[in-house]
């Protein structure tokens, strides 16, 4: 017991020489809700219908760079309705920082493509990992994950009454 005691100093002394934290933020990421569904038509037919229905990622931290990154990847949900352009789906999003202060990266567009081999049905994929740089002292800096639409998309959207 009494070795116990001798040794609660030399914890305490050791605990406070590692000086202050930093303290990091990590960005909050949300989906824009009325830039999170596509329908793709071929004329009067639906080719197929796109959604953001999630994200992963994580942080880190460079600590030669003093700089902390965020890593963030897409979930769609597709589903594939027509056979008129074969089995493959391709579309824009956008990886969009340009709702904060320090827009930094501003609207990066990336582009989604692949195969969907089955007809009708709910299929997930997972987008390519985005890097951003996330500012040290700003927190709740916001990423948000968007849909390139077009003019024509964004009026079905409406036409078909999805309602953000």
């Amino acid at each position: 017991m009494l070795k116990l005691f001798a040794l609660f100093p030399l914890l305490l002394l050791t605990a406070c020489s590692f000086g202050r934290s930093e303290i990091r933020y990590c960005p909050n990421v949300k989906i824009t809700p009325e830039y999170s569904h596509a329908t793709k038509l071929y004329g009067d037919t639906v080719r197929y219908t796109v959604e953001i229905v999630g994200y992963e990622g994580y942080c880190r931290y460079n600590e030669r760079k003093n700089a902390t990154t965020a890593v963030v990847a897409p979930v769609f949900e597709i589903v594939r309705y027509s056979d008129v352009a074969g089995k493959n789906v391709e579309f824009p999003y956008y990886v969009n920082t340009e709702y904060n202060y320090n827009r930094m990266m501003g609207k990066q567009p990336h582009r989604y493509k692949t195969a969907v081999p089955e007809k009708n049905k709910k299929l997930l994929f997972t987008g390519k990992e985005v890097v951003v740089q996330i500012p040290n002292d700003e927190p709740g800096y916001q990423i948000n994950l968007e849909l390139a639409l077009t003019p024509q998309e964004e009026m079905y959207n409406q036409m078909q009454g999805l309602d953000f």
